[in-house]
């Protein structure tokens, strides 16, 4: 772990500690996008020594608390630390939750007195997960040929211990931050994408799953007749292979009858 500037932490701190997860994620993302683009071109291999240093690595939010009176005990079932020490975490993809992680340390550093930084995990991203909007061309490359140079998503390095009770601090000094880490959060995100066909980010507070062909084609026509509704509070319809605004609406459920959501088993 490396982690920076370390913050007393205030409210007003909190911006610039979002500002910097985003900003260490960026960068991660934006140097293994580089190194398969030199792969794919010119067959040079990642160095190893910037993977040890983290080049590709998920930054990690830390959170010091060593109080000098009893915890609080606040009404709720979350955003609480029970007991003395170093809370830290690996965070996927920061921009995108980045309200939720907002209120978390507003709670956090309201309640208890925390000093909170941002790092390097010890987690690197795996390659699939960066190529959506990159432009990458890796035909002819195998999967397994890059696993072998870059970080995958293999199984066995997602780790559920806290979620499932097997969480030992004897094994680990500092303590889990969260129920889940970077790794399983990019994870189920990818998950969302491949069955639904419609990017995370469109996602809102409510996900329901079908896989019956008529209930989807109604709430297709529901949706497309809110947005011709010039009082409607939706702004536009997100399905598989694109979305449709205000004004693109002339034949959208043909459209989106003839798109590509039949090739996903619960299209959204």
């Amino acid at each position: 772990m490396s982690p920076i500037g370390t913050l007393m932490t205030e409210q007003n701190d909190i911006e610039s500690i979002l500002d910097q997860l985003e900003a260490r994620h960026e960068a991660s993302v934006t140097r293994l996008r580089k190194a398969l683009i030199n792969y794919a071109e010119k067959g040079i291999r990642p160095d190893p020594g910037d993977r040890d240093e983290g080049a590709f690595a998920y930054p990690e939010l830390r959170v010091e608390y060593d109080p000098e009176i009893p915890p609080p005990t606040p009404a709720r079932a979350f955003a609480r630390l029970n007991q003395p020490g170093i809370y830290t975490t690996s965070i996927a993809r920061p921009a995108l939750f980045r309200d939720y992680l907002r209120e978390q340390l507003e709670h956090l550093v309201r309640d208890y007195p925390v000093e909170i930084s941002v790092g390097t995990s010890a987690s690197e991203i795996p390659y699939p997960y960066v190529l959506d909007g990159s432009e990458l061309d890796l035909q002819g490359i195998s999967t397994a040929e890059l696993s072998r140079w870059f970080p995958s998503t293999e199984l066995s390095n997602i780790g559920d211990e806290v979620a499932d009770g097997g969480w030992d601090i004897a094994l680990d000094p500092t303590r889990p931050l969260a129920l889940f880490e970077a790794l399983r959060t990019d994870f189920s995100l990818a998950r969302l994408k491949h069955y639904t066909g419609t990017p995370a980010e469109h996602f809102q507070r409510f996900v329901l799953f079908t896989n019956y062909v008529r209930y989807v084609d109604e709430f297709v026509r529901f949706a497309v007749a809110a947005l011709r509704d010039p009082d409607s509070r939706f702004t536009s319809l997100s399905v598989p292979g694109g979305t449709f605004e205000h004004g693109d609406l002339a034949d959208a459920e043909e459209q989106i009858a003839a798109g590509a959501w039949r090739r996903h088993q619960m299209p959204a």
